[in-house]
């Protein structure tokens, strides 16, 4: 065991030595991109190339395409990479005593670029503060430990900005819809003013406990996530909260009444929400079931106009679940889930069906300009940006290239399904001004060529290196290798049966 305990030891300072090499390789690209070349004719136009700081403040200005093709090769995309780029400059140029100690092996190469990460926006004064005081304990903290060390040495090496920092961030108000989600649910974030949280939280618990006293047996944190739910209907909630508050007056009123037979019982006024007895009826019991209730609220708000606002779910699903109802469906902006989710999603909305949209169809306008009907043809058959390493999904706000350039001289039709791609930003720029070149190929896959004879292939599966090619020919000069090492110390990842 001692031996085994021993290798795994030295395999992890084989990783440390290996990242902290990679930096160096890191900075020496960086050192070789340090300057751009000149427009074709000196003439400066929208989008070319320019040089960018990455690292904060004193470190150096590189080229800006240069990211991408370090991160495809890398297996990142162009924005990790200019990220990794911009840490490793900021190491040598804004903390150059925590980068001694990465390469003597005294500090891991990752905590060393959170730090570098952490701290982008203090001043190269400041930042040459945090690294005198955190140089030396890196390796002796834990990351939790080492967050809050940091924390402290930023405020103390520039208390003016902390504080602009805090009053800044306590200005930040928004809500956040979450990008992951599990299962079919979303994290949903606000930040607001601390009444309007309160009151929030409030409106909230109230339904939370209207629904439990109309029979929901959720946990009262499910609860609470319903009632947000419901909060997104508006007339549905006010509903659901008049029905709760109508209930309470008659029931204090009944608790108010004398005992005496010969007195009147008169019967409290209903309110126009409260739909309670006529629910009851029926449902055959004095309690209406929850959902029963919502139901009914429902359709009374629907026939005077009210409900959610409107909105658009966009459904991939096969034929086969859409006759069986039971399989995977994918909904944009949320994932896969199951074709029983995506029940309990639409259950309590006024659903219109829309025409679907067959993806074998093409579309072709003969102008540069893009139809809406378009955009939203190449954004349901490419859910991500089709470009090496891309992450997140593909937006209304995606850029989308024509593959092959569009000419103003050219052929009708040029503006087609067949010849547009979404596509990021940079990639865009890079392929317009800076050499990157794609292709879209005849299953609809796409492949792409850097400046420096990198070749590329993005399909449904994901990206695939295919190799250096010969840029004038086209040819493979350079097949691909494995990304990772193969070999293995230990052979077998079957269970050990006893020694080392």
């Amino acid at each position: 065991m001692d031996q085994t305990l021993a290798r795994a030891a030295a395999r992890r300072a084989q990783v440390a030595d290996a990242e902290a090499d990679s930096l160096l390789l890191a900075l020496h690209y960086a050192d070789l991109n340090a300057a751009v070349e000149p427009p074709a004719g000196g003439e400066i136009v929208p989008g070319i190339e320019r040089l960018r700081v990455y690292g904060g403040e004193g470190c150096p200005a590189i080229a800006e395409f240069c990211a991408q093709e370090f991160g495809w090769r890398l297996g990142m995309s162009g924005g990790a990479a200019a990220a990794y780029l911009g840490e490793a400059l900021a190491l040598r140029h804004r903390f150059p005593k925590t980068l001694a100690q990465v390469l003597a092996g005294n500090a891991e190469a990752w905590k060393a670029r959170w730090i570098a990460r952490t701290c982008l926006s203090l001043s190269l004064e400041a930042a040459r503060i945090v690294d005198d005081k955190v140089n030396a304990i890196i390796d002796t903290l834990s990351l939790s430990r080492l967050r809050v060390f940091v924390k402290a040495a930023k405020m103390q090496a520039d208390p003016d900005k902390a504080k602009a920092d805090a009053d800044q961030y306590a200005r930040q108000h928004g809500v956040w819809l979450g990008q992951s989600n599990d299962h079919g649910t979303k994290s949903l974030v606000a930040r607001t003013a601390a009444g309007d949280a309160i009151r929030f939280d409030a409106a909230v618990e109230e339904l939370a406990e209207i629904l439990a006293e109309e029979g929901d047996t959720g946990t009262h944190q499910q609860r609470r996530a319903r009632a947000v739910g419901l909060l997104a209907d508006p007339a549905l909630a006010l509903g659901l909260r008049e029905h709760g508050r109508s209930k309470a007056r008659r029931t204090a009123a009944q608790s108010a009444r004398p005992t005496d037979s010969t007195c009147a019982t008169a019967r409290p006024s209903r309110d126009e929400y409260d739909i309670g007895d006529d629910g009851a009826r029926a449902a055959g019991g004095p309690r209406q079931p929850v959902d029963g209730l919502l139901a009914g609220i429902t359709s009374r708000n629907r026939s005077r106009g009210l409900g959610h606002a409107p909105h658009t779910f966009y459904v991939h699903i096969s034929q086969e679940a859409l006759a069986s109802g039971e399989g995977i469906v994918r909904v944009e902006g949320m994932g896969p889930m199951l074709v029983s989710q995506l029940k309990g999603l639409i259950a309590s909305e006024a659903v219109a069906l829309k025409p679907v949209i067959d993806l074998r169809e093409h579309l072709s306008v003969n102008a540069y300009e893009i139809p809406d009907r378009m955009r939203e043809w190449v954004k349901l058959r490419y859910p991500t940006p089709m470009e090496p390493w891309a992450t997140g999904e593909t937006t209304s706000f995606a850029d989308i290239d024509h593959a092959v350039p569009y000419d103003k001289n050219g052929p009708p039709g040029q503006t087609s399904t067949k010849n547009l791609l979404p596509v990021t930003r940079t990639p865009h720029r890079a392929k317009t001004h800076g050499g990157l070149r794609n292709v879209i190929l005849p299953d609809g896959s796409v492949e792409w060529t850097t400046p420096r004879g990198a070749r590329y292939l993005v399909d449904h599966n994901g990206t695939h290196y295919i190799g250096q090619v010969d840029l004038i020919t086209g040819e493979l000069i350079s097949p691909p290798r494995p990304r990772w090492k193969a070999s293995r110390h230990l052979k077998s990842v079957e269970p050990a049966s006893g020694g080392d």
